[in-house]
């Protein structure tokens, strides 16, 4: 046939997943129902339970705070170091 046949097969292929394609209209009344059933069920606390809670947020953020200090300021010295050899070794 040769590679004139090549894009009337593509064009026939493309019908054919044209007539399998679904509209937005059907998907969405499949999934209508399921959403207005979905109810979202929360555990009761007691006030003290959400000061522990709360406080150990409060926590775990402070060290992650601390964390990222020490991560930045080493970092920071490193690049310091190198652009500091870099400009005595090839600038003086």
């Amino acid at each position: 046939m040769g590679s004139a046949s090549q894009p009337m097969l593509v064009i026939k292929a493309n019908r054919a997943l044209l007539k399998k394609r679904r509209s937005f209209k059907d998907i969405r009344a499949e999934y209508e129902d399921l959403t207005s059933k979905t109810e979202l069920k929360f555990k009761e606390l007691t006030p003290f339970q959400q000061k522990l809670i709360r406080d150990r947020i409060r926590s775990q953020a402070k060290k992650d705070n601390i964390h990222n200090l020490w991560v930045t300021t080493i970092s920071t010295v490193i690049l310091m170091s190198i652009f500091a050899f870099l400009y005595t070794r090839y600038m003086v």
